[in-house]
């Protein structure tokens, strides 16, 4: 499996999704690529553009398998789906959305998709949308997966670069869902309010330096501004810690236990926190690392724990900001 994209967990997190889906649907593409159009067809079909071109789907599809990235748009659309691909993670959702889904099957297992179950719920569309590498070639593997799946019924990969662009990329999901209104809602309250977090904020943010990190088999993930946290800071125009600011082509820069001194510069350190306002499990792991406890921002208290930490929608990024602000409040 590919590594450094800041997804190494176990299954039941969103890192673990990530990892496996940047190695069974890895596309070494660079950009969005595809654009948001469709055709109708007039015999209760019509035609969008995705990752992998042109696909023809149902005008009124009932039986949604939401792949990686597509639950929260088909439930803002209201829309429950058949089966999801992370539907088990009770941290990535919004209050009320989880007993939507949480009883549904899970169809993403360590292994890679479990092909027999999907076939069995006789899905009509299959959704999500898959991170970009670093050109514009579709691996062999990815394309096996993928005419794999369209094989069961017809399926939608909207393109993402990197894992910060998730964000646009559930707003084409839920255009083709036939919910731009709301994504485009959602988009626009989320970009009001880094707007106005910059400019009441943007001298404290300037004289500040942030790092977002997780912890994994001994080694700590220093996230990128391609990474979701690292994209969400850079909307507000937070400087990262050197180590990861200028990293363009991964998600995050790993970092021995010895190599901790790196973050010395940072002020302000962010991590994963649970919607219980419990350490994530990065989080906790580090938090025993000796080094890490003697980081200046941690003696100083600056390190705080962010829920929503892998935020792949506007939704979930607007949370994130709105947690932002009030440790900017506190700075």
């Amino acid at each position: 499996m590919p590594t450094h994209h800041g997804t190494r967990t176990s299954a039941s997190t969103p890192r673990f999704l990530a990892l496996l889906l940047a190695s069974l649907l890895i596309l070494t593409g660079c950009g969005s690529g595809q654009e948001e159009e469709s055709s109708e067809s007039g015999d209760g079909t019509h035609t969008v553009e995705t990752a992998f071109g042109e696909v023809t789907i149902p005008d009124d599809p009932q039986q949604i398998v939401a792949l990686e990235g597509a639950v929260g748009p088909l439930l803002s659309a209201d829309i429950t789906p058949v089966a999801t691909a992370d539907g088990n993670y009770e941290d990535s959702f919004l209050p009320d959305e989880y007993d939507q889904v949480q009883d549904l099957p899970i169809i993403l297992t360590p292994d890679g998709w479990d092909y027999e179950q999907i076939a069995s719920l006789e899905p009509d569309l299959l959704i999500g949308f898959v991170r970009a590498g670093q050109d514009q070639t579709i691996s062999d593997e990815s394309r096996e997966e993928y005419e794999r799946l369209s094989a069961i019924a017809p399926t939608v990969f909207i393109l993402s670069e990197g894992s910060a662009q998730t964000k646009d990329a559930s707003v084409e999901i839920s255009n083709i869902l036939g919910d731009s209104e709301s994504a485009e809602d959602a988009k626009q309250a989320y970009e009001d309010k880094a707007a106005q977090i910059r400019e009441d904020y943007g001298d404290v943010i300037e004289e500040n330096t942030f790092a977002a990190v997780d912890y994994y088999e001994n080694e700590t993930t220093v996230y990128t501004p391609i990474s979701w946290i690292g994209g969400i800071l850079n909307d507000i125009e937070a400087p990262l810690v050197t180590v990861a600011a200028d990293v363009t082509n991964l998600n995050g820069v790993d970092l021995s236990s010895e190599q901790l001194t790196d973050l010395d510069s940072a002020t302000v350190i962010l991590h994963e926190q649970t919607l219980d306002g419990e350490p994530g499990a990065g989080a906790a792991e580090l938090a025993e690392v000796p080094t890490f406890q003697q980081l200046p921002a941690v003696q100083e208290g600056h390190d705080y724990g962010i829920e929503y930490f892998f935020a792949d929608r506007y939704e979930t990024g607007l949370k994130v900001l709105e947690q932002l602000e009030s440790i900017l409040q506190e700075l």
